[in-house]
Order: structure tokens, then C-alpha cells, then sequence
């Protein structure tokens, strides 16, 4: 196992990070973005909307000094150790485990890096590209269903641009409605 700064931490660094990642999940997992805006409801249109949700919170914790730093390695750590649970649960064995996790590493650390830039330059057109080609794989029959989810991205940048750095580190955040 790699070094974890999850598990390193103390309990209420690790019980901060909980919350925030638990918010994370709940968004990512609310219906309205697979009912309503037709993202796949799948494991890689969940994994999809995981990505994006959590490297906006991270994009803001690391903006928030050097305890926000050490949150948002935190928050990428319990991410992976989470989908590794959830892997083993499903009847992933150890190499399995190992290659798929390094996989979701290689996807997230690619789609951080656009998504990031995109958010850093404010660059919302491009991060509409990056979410039409990453969460709906760059199909047609979306009609405007980036756009939209596009346009909720950017509410949640605007809410969270708006917030002092204890909105995330006494985890006071909630995300907008959809």
C-alpha cells in the first residue's frame, strides 16, 4: 500500500475529510444528474461525476493555505481507498484491484488537470468540452445536457469562490441545488 495521508492523519482531520467526502458522494450520487441531465447511470458515469465533483472541492481546498493542501491530498486518498474497498467488495482480487485502482489514478490525475485549468482561467467553454468528452463520452444524443451540467459546475465554482477557507476546513460545505 502507498503512503496514505488519509490514513496517517489524526481523527479529526480524518473525520473533516469523511464529511466533506461524504457531501462529495451525495452529490455525485443524486438522481437528478442521471434522470434528468442523462448521465449514465453506471459505475463510469458515477466514477465520472465523483471525478469532477470532488477535483472542484479539491481545486478549492488547495487554495485555502497549507492546511488546505494537506486536505486535499487527503480527500484523493480516501477517494482511492474508497473505490479499492469497493472493488474488493465486489470480487476484485489484489492484482485486479491493483491495476483497476491505478487505471481510475491515471483517468482522475488526466481529467484534474483540464478540469483544473479550466476553473483556474474561469475557462467554462472549455471545461463544457471536458465534460461533454469525459462524462458523456462525446456523444450526440446528449442535446444540451453538458451544457447544463456545465452551467451547475460553474454555480458550484461561483458558491464556492465566495467562501472564507473555514467553509471547507470546519466542513461547512454544501453544494447548490440541481
Amino acid at each position: 500500500m502507498f503512503l496514505n495521508s488519509y490514513l496517517n492523519a489524526n481523527s479529526e482531520n480524518q473525520a473533516l475529510i469523511d464529511g466533506i467526502y461524504e457531501k462529495v458522494v451525495l452529490i455525485s450520487r443524486n438522481k437528478s444528474f442521471y434522470t434528468k441531465l442523462s448521465v449514465p447511470d453506471t459505475i463510469d458515469g458515477r466514477f465520472d461525476l465523483l471525478v469532477l465533483f470532488s477535483i472542484i472541492v479539491i481545486f478549492f481546498l488547495n487554495q485555502s493555505g497549507a492546511n488546505g493542501k494537506l486536505l486535499s491530498q487527503m480527500l484523493f486518498d480516501k477517494i482511492f481507498l474508497d473505490l479499492d474497498l469497493s472493488l474488493r467488495e465486489v470480487g476484485a482480487g489484489d492484482a485486479g484491484v491493483n491495476i483497476k485502482i491505478k487505471k481510475m489514478v491515471q483517468s482522475y490525475m488526466g481529467r484534474q488537470k483540464v478540469y483544473c485549468e479550466s476553473l483556474e482561467n474561469k475557462d467554462f467553454q472549455s471545461l463544457k468540452k471536458s465534460i461533454a468528452n469525459n462524462v458523456y463520452r462525446n456523444l450526440d444524443n446528449y442535446l444540451n445536457y453538458p451544457d447544463i451540467l456545465n452551467n451547475y459546475c460553474k454555480k458550484v465554482y461561483l458558491l464556492f469562490s465566495n467562501k472564507k477557507e473555514d467553509y471547507f476546513s470546519l466542513n461547512k460545505l454544501e453544494f447548490p441545488d440541481i
